[in-house]
């Protein structure tokens, strides 16, 4: 696994526990005629639920303990990982950045060609 955990992104989790789970979800995105799922990453303070740990391996990466989904554990060891702090509305929260971009269009309709 390719990770690395910001400076930034350690002090905030350190605030926190010092725990994060890190995994790769797939979601539905907005089409104009199909639906399509992308890849899309979800960090989290603290562990993952009990049933779900046997699906998770943990490491220390950068001082910070990760809980980390198989979907992260086997993803492209080429491609960077990299978890950081972000800002919105309601305040810091954490994201992982250095997925590729999922396509924005449903690819099937003649707006979108």
């Amino acid at each position: 696994m390719n990770m690395t955990v910001t400076e930034r992104a350690q002090e905030f989790i350190a605030q926190e526990g010092g725990v994060i789970t890190v995994k790769i979800e797939k979601r539905l995105i907005p089409g104009c005629s199909s639906l399509q799922t992308a890849d899309v990453p979800a960090v989290h303070v603290g562990e993952p639920e009990k049933h779900e740990k046997e699906d998770y391996q943990t490491f220390t990466i950068d001082g910070v303990m990760v809980h980390a989904h198989s979907s992260v554990v086997n993803y492209n060891d080429k491609i960077l990982l990299r978890i950081d702090t972000e800002t919105n509305l309601f305040g810091k929260k954490l994201g992982m950045f250095g997925l590729p971009v999922p396509a924005q269009t449903c690819g099937t309709c003649s707006a979108c060609q």
